[in-house]
Formats: C-alpha cells, structure tokens, sequence
C-alpha cells in the first residue's frame, strides 16, 4: 500500500519514512478538503443572506421601477455568483467514489453542476468504468 501511495518501490529501511510521510499529506489533504466544504458552505449561507433582503425591499418600498430592476438583478448576480464559487470550492474539495469499480475521480464542472445530487452523492459517470451512478463523496483523491 505504501509503494502505491508514494508511487514507486521502497526500500526496507525508507518503509517507515514513507509511510510516515503518506499517512500526514493525507491528513493533510482531508483537512484542506473540509474546509474547502466549510468555506462552499459560508459562501452559500453568506449569499443568501445578501442577496435576500435586495429582494425583499424591492417588493416592498415604494420606488421607481428602474431601481426595483436594478435591485432585483444585484440579488441575482449576487445569488449566481455565490452559486458558481460555491460550486468551485466544494468540487475541488476531495473526490467523488464510484460504486462499481471504486475509482476516485473529480468530475468536470459540467458533469457536476448537471448531476442530480443529495447531501453526500452526486449521480456522475465514472471514468473508468463508465457507469451512470450515485457517487460517495470522498475527502482524498
């Protein structure tokens, strides 16, 4: 596992070295990948929570049509905006797994934002194998 990880043979007495040195940059990349998805999940709550109240006060104050136009398309250029950065951290955040032949694979931002998805799936094609399914989001590629 460990010549696999570090890609090439080891020898026996650089074995615990490298082992030592796979075991924390997967650490690391697990923590990096949670926060990738806390800070997805900022961006989300953060957009909504501007983007709201442009809404809100363009439907009710009294103004000129031009302004509630103009509210109106800040909020969705904020809400589209959020969406895309959100959609940016949290698919680089890790890896999806799939599972018929469990590769780990990052999917192309279409293939992403395209695929029907819960909390922890998303239903992508796999490289690999070429199956059409709900793929475990995974912290390390």
């Amino acid at each position: 596992m460990n010549e696999l990880l570090s890609g090439e043979r080891v020898s026996e007495e650089d074995y615990r070295k490298k082992a030592e040195v796979n075991m924390v940059n997967l650490v690391r990349e697990a923590q990096e990948s949670k926060k990738k998805i806390i800070l997805s999940a900022m961006v989300a709550a953060l957009t909504i929570v501007a983007a709201f109240p442009l809404f809100l006060l363009s439907g009710i104050l009294e103004m000129e049509n031009w302004l509630r136009v103009l509210l109106i398309a800040i909020g969705l250029v904020v809400v589209c905006g959020g969406i895309v950065i959100a959609c940016i951290l949290d698919r680089e955040a890790g890896a999806f797994e799939c599972p018929d032949c469990n590769t780990r694979f990052v999917p192309d931002m279409k293939s992403y934002v395209m695929g029907a998805h819960t909390l922890t799936k998303r239903k992508l094609v796999c490289p690999h194998c070429g199956a059409h399914r709900y793929c475990k989001k995974v912290l390390t590629k």
